[in-house]
């Protein structure tokens, strides 16, 4: 039974594997009865899809390739395969997508298939292959390329050569029609090498104070670079920085330092920029200039045969810290300063001085000496006078004058030239050094003519003198013509003489006269030797005019010529100007000026009349001997006309009007203030001193006047006073304090409106301390470093530095460390080991030092942790 069963199976399980081995196959190969294409063509932008139809059994293994590369891993294809076709998807085709695309398809049966299928991308071309440059010239260079490597789909016909210049941001076309054999085409171009810096390897970047320094590099580029010169981060101004010269060559710069001082010290930076880039190169210059003087000694103790005194330390070290102070004394009898003996250098700010003698007066000064060495003893301006020096200088017209002054001080004094009447003359060229100054004026005229003064200025004192210059010419005009004793046909011609007479006497003076309404001038005099001259035969009621010509021994002088006619009449002319000032609910005030000429007679007073508009009847309203008067009794809202005429004893003059109709009311006019006496409208002032507001204001009817600081309305206390009247307003703040800094508003109100005006105060004083705790870290055996931070007041202005103290444990004094500490940290050295020392730090600004802060004593040993020391 078991063993039937068994044949039964094998049958069974034979039977499958007989069917198989026994089923038809087909190679792989393309179905040719379904359509298709190898050869497809797009415009660029497109999606192609390449549609292959398979036959075979069993159904072929597809794989898609371009070159050597196997496609199936580029996520840029789709491919999608079946047992009877294979799909590719190429989306949005571009002229890359150009050329043969081979699908190999194999089943096993028969050897492996491959279709090539060919894919033209309509498209712009490539771009160019191998630019090169040759057979460069001025002005000129030869261009060859090579073809793209795609055409586009379509056969290149020209080429298009364009340029474009280094500082141009769009290119030119040069053309646009080469010849697609074109081998080569020459034409202009810039060629760009982007800049670079090297400076000069001899250069001195230390130096003393009064040192001349030269700061030159090499500069390479194509175009050349444009040059730009920095210091500390801020563009050379040649206009500003005058005594830093800067020279720019073809491939070089330089920037020049004559007589270099603390403030030429800094980071000196030069730019080279051109199309192609921009590179930069930095030199850090050092001056090392003696201290400036410290402060005054004052007395701080006195006994019979000594004296203690102190001083305050010098505004700047410059540069390196202060060693000693040298002290020296004299007796107020003599003339010899002599140093003050001690037995170790001074670096106190404090010294007493014995052997003194009792009832002997001294006097003391101090200076502080540093690497550097010490200032100078300064010396006043002193002018150098010679046999050849004199202060009147005459010269011819068009010559040239030349005033020149030697001097000598320390340090070298400013020199500023002035003169008396205005400023310099056009022509004028001054030359200045340290030892002398000339005033240099060409083609002089009379108007160059005057005094000029030279004024020198130094730490120690000022001095000035005065030149006479006289230019030898014809006179000025004459100065303003006047008559008197106008009569029927007469009158007296007065004038002042030339404020000018071109170096010579007046010999006489040239009088004229024409008619108004004629050109031609007539003789009245020819030489007349006086400033005056009475002028008769004049034809009544003809308006003339009269002119005067000043003569000196060098010809005739410029004319002096009257601008308004004055007719010779018995009655006084009429009055000049009449203008209306003020008005009123019912007033009016008039005033005005005094005739051209009195007829001959005292002018006894003026008769003012007034009339409404549209109206002929002139009214008196009275008569006054005054230039002005008040009308009254006019009605409100009423325009009106107002005369005056003028009376002597021959009768009474043509009336004088007004240039148009008043109406009377009462203006109504919008409040303002006058600012302009306060430059930027920025007031700065000391702590502890007074300063004052005081503006002037104005408006109709008077307006209401508020001050206010910030938000806090002002109110007058034992400090602040408001002075307030119709035409200003004052406000004055006593003893200030640096809490009065801010803007201070003052509010205008009135019934035409409300304008409010703004003065910014800047309170500068002493800053406050730094802002502890003083802290140390890396303590070592010989060091420690100190850090603290800023002030939390700078007093008005900038920290200019922090002031480093020690003290030894067991010595009641300081010793500076550093007086020119820019940050907010240092590291202290040479200090001695296991000595405990104190420290303290104040903060300086240009107008005074701080109050210090001080660490806890800290004792000099190997390095430990960090600590927080100090007083907050």
């Amino acid at each position: 039974m078991v063993y039937s069963y068994c044949t039964i199976f094998n049958i069974i399980a034979l039977f499958p594997l007989f069917v198989f081995h026994f089923c038809s196959t087909e190679e792989a190969d393309l179905d040719l009865d379904v359509s298709m294409t190898t050869q497809y063509t797009a415009r660029a932008g497109r999606d192609v899809e390449v549609f292959i139809p398979l036959k075979g059994r069993p159904a072929p293994n597809v794989t898609w390739r371009r070159g050597d590369r196997n496609m199936a891993g580029d996520n840029r294809y789709t491919i999608t395969s079946t047992e009877r076709a294979t799909t590719l998807l190429i989306p949005k085709v571009t002229r890359d997508d150009c050329g043969k695309y081979m699908l190999e398809i194999e089943n096993g049966v028969g050897e492996p298939k491959i279709i090539t299928v060919s894919l033209k991308v309509l498209d712009s071309p490539s771009t160019c292959q191998k630019l090169m440059i040759k057979n460069v010239t001025r002005g000129k260079l030869t261009l060859s390329w090579e073809a793209p490597l795609i055409d586009g789909g379509s056969p290149v016909t020209n080429y298009i050569v364009e340029k474009k210049g280094s500082t141009m941001k769009a290119y030119q076309v040069i053309t646009a029609e080469c010849p697609f054999d074109c081998a080569n085409s020459s034409f202009i171009c810039c060629i760009s090498v982007a800049p670079e810096i090297e400076w000069a390897k001899d250069q001195v970047l230390t130096l003393r104070a009064g040192e001349n320094v030269k700061l030159s590099c090499s500069i390479t580029g194509r175009p050349l670079p444009q040059i730009v010169w920095y210091k500390d981060g801020k563009e050379i101004d040649k206009r500003t920085m005058i005594d830093i010269e800067i020279t720019t060559g073809i491939g070089t710069s330089s920037v020049f330092i004559r007589d270099v001082d603390r403030n030429h010290r800094g980071v000196y930076t030069v730019e080279a920029r051109n199309s192609s880039g921009a590179k930069k190169a930095d030199v850090n210059v050092r001056v090392q200039a003696v201290p400036d003087a410290p402060g005054t000694p004052d007395a701080t103790h006195v006994t019979g045969d000594s004296i203690t005194l102190g001083w305050t330390r010098p505004r700047t070290d410059g540069g390196n810290e202060i060693k000693h102070y040298i002290l020296e004394r004299r007796e107020k009898k003599s003339l010899r300063w002599v140093k003050v003996s001690s037995k170790r250098p001074i670096t106190e700010l404090r010294h007493r001085v014995t052997n003194l003698t009792e009832g002997n007066e001294y006097e003391f000064r101090v200076m502080a000496e540093n690497g550097a060495g010490a200032l100078d003893r300064l010396t006043s301006p002193e002018i150098d006078i010679d046999a050849n020096f004199k202060q009147t200088h005459i010269v011819k017209n068009g010559g040239i004058v030349t005033l020149h002054v030697a001097f000598r001080g320390k340090p070298a004094p400013l020199a500023t030239w002035s003169r008396a009447d205005g400023e310099l003359p056009v022509m004028a060229d001054v030359n200045t050094t340290d030892s002398f100054s000339t005033l240099t004026i060409e083609g002089c005229t009379r108007y160059e003519a005057g005094k000029y003064t030279l004024s020198l200025e130094n730490n120690s004192g000022r001095k000035s003198i005065t030149f006479t210059v006289k230019v030898l010419d014809t006179p000025g005009p004459p100065g303003a013509i006047t008559f008197k004793d106008v009569t029927r046909g007469a009158l007296t011609v007065m004038w002042d003489a030339p404020t000018n007479d071109g170096g010579s006497r007046i010999h006489h003076y040239i009088v004229d006269k024409r008619e108004a309404s004629r050109l031609a001038w007539q003789e009245v005099s020819t030489k007349c030797t006086r400033q005056m001259i009475r002028a008769a035969g004049l034809d009544i009621g003809v308006p003339y005019l009269f002119r005067v010509i000043a003569v000196n021994q060098y010809g005739q002088g410029e004319p002096h010529e009257m601008t308004e006619p004055i007719i010779a009449t018995e009655e006084p002319a009429p009055p000049r100007r009449l203008d209306v000032v003020d008005t009123t609910n019912s007033t009016a005030c008039l005033v005005w000026l005094k005739p051209e000429h009195d007829g001959g007679s005292r002018i006894r007073g003026y008769i003012v009349e007034f009339r409404a508009k549209g109206t002929d009847r002139w009214v008196v309203s009275g008569e006054t001997k005054s230039l002005k008067t008040l009308v009254e009794g006019l009605i409100e809202n009423t325009e009106y006309d107002f005369r005056v005429k003028a009376k002597n004893d021959a009768g009474i003059s043509e009336p004088q009007g007004t240039f148009g109709s008043v109406v009377i009311k009462e203006p109504r006019i919008e409040p303002t203030a006058d600012l302009s006496s306060i430059t930027n409208q920025l007031i700065t002032c000391k702590a502890s001193s007074t300063f004052t507001i005081d503006i002037p204001i104005s408006g109709r009817p008077a307006p209401k006047v508020t001050w206010k600081l910030e938000e806090m309305k002002l109110k007058e206390t034992d400090r602040v006073s408001i002075k307030t009247t119709k035409e200003r307003t004052t406000l004055v703040v006593k003893d200030s304090k640096r809490s009065d800094s801010g803007k201070y508003y003052l509010t205008l109100e009135n019934a035409a409106g409300v304008k409010t005006f703004t003065v910014t105060v800047v309170i500068v004083g002493r800053p406050s301390p730094p802002t502890g705790p003083l802290e140390i870290s890396g303590v070592s055996s010989e060091s420690c470093t100190l850090s603290w931070s800023e002030p939390a007041d700078d007093g008005g202005t900038d920290i200019g530095n922090y002031i480093i103290e020690k003290r030894e444990s067991g010595s009641a004094s300081w010793q500076v460390v550093n007086s020119s500490v820019k940050r907010t940290t240092i590291k202290v050295t040479h200090l001695t080991k296991y000595m405990e020392y104190t420290f303290r730090v104040c903060a300086e600004n240009k107008f005074g030092v701080s109050k210090s802060i001080e660490s806890a004593p800290v004792v000099i040993e190997h390095p430990f942790g960090k600590f927080c020391l100090g007083l907050c």
